[in-house]
């Protein structure tokens, strides 16, 4: 039925673009529109196949190069086609282009000749799972930071529109249809039921249960930090004992903010219960906070506090956590102090307001339980 060397061509240069195109438009559907396309042509008398196959062929030619405008490059594409001019004549090949711009059922207006309402008519999907493939596929590319179940709920809602009862997919069809028909009305059935098409949705496209889940929100602790520093401008240091976490190691004096406190509240606290001093809001000449990310602790929101002065002597007020006071130099810090505050300390230096850094808790136990 269809011309050996014109279907040799289509096959061999015209096929492998669809290589290019997505889901919706690869060469499966162009295989399918065309076996629609030949089935509705051998209603009409005197139709020409090699033209069906050809509308048919390049319907979605240049969908990778403009999907919103595909229609309209497909036509070009098939216009600057020079190898078509040994198999037609210049207004079998206008005709041709005309049906392809005119097959997206979007468009206004009716086809302007008959072979655009066959192609038109054949680019209608039958086949259930092919629009819940469809609309995934296209929302994983276009929109990846959708929840699993916002993705379902627009896919649900375009299937809606396009094949509901008010659909723009469902009208225009100038054949007799009843695989069309039939789809129409399963499809519209399951779009309307949220829970079938959901669960369908998910099984289609073997989507885990686990991923249509919202991940729940990090949720935080907090500490505050206080940088004291002395008349030669060296930072305070404390040496941790007895504790759970970095024993051994020189740190900020810090402690957490508890419940009902705000970091200020927990600040002067600290410096009380830690140092034996008095300090206020109004000491505080710098602040800076850090995201902390640990290894085997939840994270932390720590609010680091430099004080330009203070009331009282420093001394080790809690010597079951401190075994000694230590002044060092700000831009050399100790090898031996707590990594991320040292981090922390650095990132201020360069006026970063606001840093993440990541704490290896268990690196450093090993490291004291070796010691």
């Amino acid at each position: 039925m269809i011309n050996p060397k014109l279907k040799e061509y289509i096959e061999t240069k015209i096929f492998p673009n669809y290589e290019k195109n997505d889901l919706g438009h690869n060469l499966d559907h162009i295989k399918y529109v065309i076996n629609r396309s030949l089935t509705f042509a051998r209603e009409v008398e005197g139709i020409n196949y090699d033209m069906v196959y050809v509308i048919a062929a390049y319907h979605d030619i240049g969908h990778y190069i403009d999907a919103k405008n595909h229609e309209k490059v497909s036509a070009i594409m098939l216009l600057m086609d020079d190898q078509l001019k040994e198999f037609f004549s210049e207004e079998q090949i206008k005709t041709m282009a005309e049906a392809v711009h005119d097959h997206r059922a979007s468009l206004e207006g009716e086809p302007r000749s008959i072979y655009g309402k066959i192609v038109s008519s054949a680019d209608r999907n039958t086949i259930l799972e092919v629009p819940l493939k469809r609309t995934y596929a296209y929302r994983m590319k276009h929109s990846p930071n959708l929840s699993i179940e916002e993705m379902i709920e627009e896919s649900r809602q375009h299937v809606l529109e396009k094949f509901g009862k008010k659909g723009y997919a469902t009208e225009k069809m100038y054949f007799e249809d009843p695989d069309f028909k039939r789809f129409l009305e399963n499809i519209t059935a399951l779009a309307e039921d949220k829970k079938e098409f959901r669960k369908r949705y998910i099984e289609i496209n073997h989507i885990s249960e686990n991923c249509t889940k919202k991940p729940e929100r990090e949720k935080f602790l907090s500490a505050i930090y206080l940088i004291i520093k002395n008349e030669k401008g060296e930072v305070l240091l404390q040496r941790r004992q007895g504790t759970k976490l970095w024993p051994g190691y020189l740190a900020l004096p810090a402690g957490h903010i508890d419940e009902k406190e705000d970091a200020y509240e927990a600040a002067i606290r600290e410096a009380k219960e830690e140092l034996g001093i008095e300090i206020s809001v109004e000491d505080i000449i710098d602040s800076f906070v850090v995201n902390r990310k640990n290894k085997s602790l939840p994270p932390y929101y720590d609010v680091y506090f430099e004080l330009s002065s203070y009331q009282g002597e420093i001394r080790i007020a809690e010597p079951d956590k401190c075994s000694e006071l230590v002044w060092c130099d700000r831009n050399h810090l100790p090898e031996d102090m707590i990594d991320f505050e040292k981090e922390a300390i650095d990132n201020n230096r360069k006026n970063i307001k606001f840093s993440v850094t990541y704490a290896d808790n268990e690196k450093k136990l090993v490291k004291n339980k070796n010691n």
